[in-house]
């Protein structure tokens, strides 16, 4: 770990200490400036992740907020992650690891699915998606050189009722997912040491005035 004298050698005179237990009293603006801009650095570069593997359907997945700095004696802390009414604070480690395929046994994920059966929460969100992405369903005239995908749309096509199409299309997507399974995006996990790494560390040791210690926690509801 990096002493005060090293950080002060690493940084150079032109770095905005912000306290000195020697000096005085901390400055706690210098503190929250530096993990606020190591927090804006990783939303930033989690959020580039999310539009360069285009995972961005409505949103939510990027509406990534931080929370205020709360101290606690010697210990500060700062929460970056989903709002509660934001639907991304339930999915979104499943897309960050991805999650293992039942036939492709891939990604290598600490989730995987379990069963081809699928309900009818999943069948609707997929249905939902096509339905705000109708390019994806769409009939093509094409008769030669037909993808896998567009023969299969041209066999649903087939039955009568647009309805039953595509509830069947959003059922064999979602059996399709479960045999392959979701890719991994890593938005949360390759971002944390470019963010929070010995850079930050250094610079909120000297923000600090001080050593620090430095524990990063990942919270996710299951």
């Amino acid at each position: 770990m990096a002493s005060i004298e090293q950080a002060q050698k690493a940084l150079g005179e032109s770095f905005d200490f912000g306290g000195d237990t020697k000096q005085g009293a901390l400055k706690l603006n210098a503190v929250e400036k530096v993990m606020y801009d190591a927090a804006t650095k990783f939303i930033g570069l989690a959020q580039q992740r999310i539009n360069a593997k285009k995972k961005v359907d409505r949103g939510n997945l990027s509406d990534i907020s931080v929370s205020t700095i709360q101290k606690t004696g010697n210990k500060y802390s700062l929460t970056i992650g989903y709002d509660k009414t934001n639907p991304a604070s339930e999915y979104y480690d499943f897309q960050n690891k991805g999650v293992k395929g039942i036939k492709s046994g891939q990604p290598n994920s600490p989730y995987k699915f379990r069963t081809l059966s699928v309900s009818k929460n999943m069948v609707e969100a997929i249905l939902q998606w096509y339905l705000r992405h109708k390019n994806y369903i769409r009939n093509e005239d094409q008769r030669k050189g037909l993808s896998p995908l567009q023969i299969k749309r041209k066999t649903i096509a087939n039955v009568a009722d647009p309805k039953i199409k595509l509830r069947q299309l959003a059922i064999n997507t979602a059996k399709n997912i479960k045999k392959k399974g979701i890719g991994r995006v890593g938005f949360f996990d390759d971002n944390l040491d470019k963010a929070f790494g010995q850079e930050f560390q250094t610079k909120l040791a000297q923000a600090l005035g001080q050593d620090i210690a430095l524990t990063i926690t990942q919270t996710f509801k299951k």
